[in-house]
């Protein structure tokens, strides 16, 4: 079978087993990678998805299914205050960052 795209999904990393499941469920492989964020210093997982042609939208959609949106706080020092006084801050994290590349060819060397 010939893999027309390959996608790397960054999700987190309490989205992982779950996004892996549900790709395998739809017929989908994956490679798992361990990764981190910049911004906060996150775990994050890479999933790299071999693609054939018309698979793009399944792996998406299978993806937006599996990786939600949570909140989470950060702290932040309290501005004008004259010591540190920690305020908790809400971020979004989570969901999937999704890149799909053409690939041209690629060989198996045994």
């Amino acid at each position: 079978m010939k893999t027309n795209c390959l996608m790397a999904a960054i999700v987190q990393n309490q989205d992982a087993e779950h996004a892996m499941d549900a790709l395998h469920k739809a017929g989908l492989s994956a490679t798992k990678l361990s990764s981190s964020g910049g911004f906060l210093g996150s775990h994050n997982v890479t999933l790299l998805i071999g693609l054939n042609e018309g698979q793009e939208e399944k792996a998406i959609l299978t993806l937006s299914e599996s990786c939600r949106r949570r909140v989470e706080y950060v702290t932040t020092p309290l501005e004008g205050a004259p010591f540190y006084l920690p305020v908790p801050t809400p971020i979004n994290v989570g969901g999937a960052t999704i890149f799909t590349m053409a690939i041209e060819r690629y060989e198996v060397l045994e």
